[in-house]
């Protein structure tokens, strides 16, 4: 099993857009990856523009498939212009 956390900084102005493109994401990877456990983007409770995807895989092959997923590529296009730095990405391992 394999964990990922992603944060994306939004730019100002920017947050609705990238909340548009973040379900949409989700809603694909749900749909077409089935070794993709968990994949759910959430949003600070304090407001801050950001977005935090929590996502677990079955294996490291998963996660590398889901990199290559059209949906994937697309998805980084759309909001590559609005982020305010490169996504910070964490790839976790189960602790026991």
């Amino acid at each position: 099993m394999v964990g990922l956390v992603a944060v994306l900084k939004i730019k100002p102005g920017m947050e609705a857009a990238v909340a548009a493109a973040c379900l949409k994401m989700a809603e694909a990877v749900h749909k077409h990856e089935k070794d993709c456990l968990l994949y759910e983007p959430y949003v600070p409770a304090d407001g801050s523009p950001a977005v935090f995807f929590l996502e677990k895989y079955k294996n490291m092959d998963a996660l590398a498939e889901h990199r290559k997923t059209a949906h994937y590529l697309e998805f980084r296009d759309t909001i590559k212009d609005a982020l305010a730095e490169p996504p910070q990405v964490s790839v976790l391992k189960p602790l026991g």
